[in-house]
């Protein structure tokens, strides 16, 4: 009886919280689609020859000190994404032409993830409760599995409700539960680590202690002027790792006296591209090298593309599997709860 109240009201605390998470997760699965409807330049075939001379342009484009980052051929689409100073954004085409610019939650999909992530209520009040709220799923999952085992038998009258009544909704939110418990716990397991990254490492890496650091190699290059040329920095890239993918460029700055370049091995799990050769006016290369760190920090740093579905189609569709079966969780049990008395 008290693990019932437990995961009644816990659960009713959670239902608005998660059904929100849930529909805008399942359709930021889909943001590769989108983009590629949106923007005719995101539908030409990728050209990664023209990768120095894009960036060239883009800097150019911009006042000195103005560009942070750039992700190089956003979503796997031929357009790159341009992160500005103050919050501001633009899409660039592959040969560096602006595309839009934009600031804050200008565009759809940024303002689905400001929803998905933060609730629109920044990082102090809107990622805590995504965050928490991930942390209460796990438990709660587990409460509402031992609750349903002694009802399994109900399973067979299948996952979507006959009628509206009350026990109907309830036996349809059990067998759902039941269903896709270990890929919404999955979820909301990658997701608590994607909000609390360094609390998460500390847990899982090392178990309340000091996390595993990723492992860096510190050498010296020639620099007797000024930091290499991007060209320079790519070519290394590809001489030393070869059949490596670039996937973004971070320039210097007065408040930044490096420029790097990111990019994914061949072997590498991770999109984003956790490799780096980092340069720095001082004549120090920092190499980081993804598939040369401890199975552990590379299995930590899958939580990414897990949760975000960037594993193919067939895992994309399957998340969106996930995704919808977990808003009709939450929406059956929210039900139930208001039929009662």
């Amino acid at each position: 009886m008290k693990l019932q109240l437990i995961h009644r009201y816990l659960g009713l605390t959670l239902s608005i919280v998660m059904l929100v998470i849930s529909v805008t997760g399942t359709l930021l699965l889909w943001k590769k689609e989108f983009l590629w409807l949106d923007l005719p330049d995101a539908r030409q075939g990728v050209d990664v020859s023209l990768i120095v001379e894009a960036v060239r342009v883009i800097e150019s484009s911009y006042p000195a000190d103005d560009v942070v980052f750039i992700q190089l051929y956003s979503e796997d689409l031929s357009i790159h994404k341009v992160f500005l100073k103050g919050r501001r954004y633009a899409w660039h085409n592959q040969r560096g032409q602006m595309l839009e610019q934009w600031s804050s939650n200008g565009r759809s999909e940024d303002w689905l993830l400001d929803l998905h992530h933060r609730f629109l209520l920044g990082n102090s009040v809107g990622l805590q409760i995504a965050g928490f709220g991930g942390l209460l799923l796990m438990p709660l999952l587990v409460v509402g599995l031992i609750i349903w085992w002694p009802r399994r038998p109900t399973f067979r009258q299948g996952l979507l409700p006959k009628t509206m009544s009350r026990g109907s909704l309830m036996r349809s939110h059990g067998n759902i539960g039941a269903l896709f418990l270990l890929p919404v716990f999955m979820l909301a397991l990658t997701g608590v680590i994607l909000v609390y990254p360094s609390e998460s490492r500390l847990v899982l890496l090392n178990g309340f202690g000091e996390a595993t650091p990723d492992l860096v190699q510190v050498e010296h290059y020639d620099a007797p002027n000024a930091l290499p040329e991007w060209q320079t920095m790519v070519d290394a890239v590809y001489l030393r790792f070869p059949n490596s993918t670039i996937r973004s460029f971070s320039p210097h700055s007065s408040e930044r006296t490096s420029r790097s370049v990111a990019f994914q091995q061949a072997d590498g799990w991770h999109r984003l591209g956790l490799s780096s050769m980092e340069y720095h006016s001082d004549g120090r290369l920092i190499v980081k090298n993804e598939v040369q760190q401890p199975m552990a920090n590379r299995a930590f740093s899958f939580s990414y593309p897990l949760h975000t579905a960037k594993l193919g189609l067939l895992y994309k569709l399957g998340m969106t599997g996930v995704g919808l079966a977990f808003a009709l969780l939450c929406a059956f049990g929210l039900v139930s709860y208001l039929k009662r008395g």
